[in-house]
């Protein structure tokens, strides 16, 4: 297991956050989860909206309340960051879930995915969420095996002409 631990964002790391984003851009991934799209020029402004979100205050248009997470290693640089919506959507039923998450290129295949996702779990847990959807794209196989190893089980699978490509949506049961 891994030595990391789960915080609520801070402005203390903004260096740490951006240089998380620098690595999703440069591999030319999508920035996930989806908050970090949501960074403007006033870092503090962007905490100030994470923590309105997670009171489902000042979201987009049919975006539901959501909190963010930041799980930093020993030298207390960012590794991985999730989000957790307590209601789904019919449109996150199918893409999104409860739980996004997304790990730095960086850190990954140390079990920091794993990590998060385990963290989010309790967390998740402690905001009243039973069961869980998890989704992934199929190709992402990283992902898929964090969410097996946190108990996933695949519900099913669709593809999503929006997206390309095939999504699999799992479960993972009290």
């Amino acid at each position: 297991m891994v030595s990391a631990r789960l915080i609520k964002p801070t402005s203390r790391l903004r260096k740490s956050h951006e240089s998380f984003i620098t690595e999703f851009r440069r591999s030319g991934e999508e920035l996930v989860p989806w908050v970090l799209d949501r960074v403007g020029k006033n870092f503090k402004d962007y905490i100030t909206w994470l923590e309105s979100a997670s009171e489902g205050r000042n979201l987009p248009e049919g975006y539901v309340a959501n909190s963010t997470f930041w799980l930093i290693d020993a030298c207390d640089e960012i590794v991985a960051i999730s989000n957790i919506r307590c209601d789904l959507s019919a449109d996150l039923m199918k893409l999104g879930g409860h739980i996004g998450f997304g790990v730095r290129s960086s850190a990954r295949r140390k079990g920091y995915g794993t990590e998060i996702l385990r963290q989010s779990l309790v967390e998740a847990r402690s905001l009243g969420i039973g069961d869980m959807r998890i989704t992934c794209d199929k190709e992402n196989l990283g992902s898929s095996r964090v969410i097996v190893r946190n108990g996933g089980q695949l519900d099913e699978e669709e593809y999503m002409a929006e997206r390309g490509c095939i999504v699999q949506r799992y479960w993972i049961r009290r």
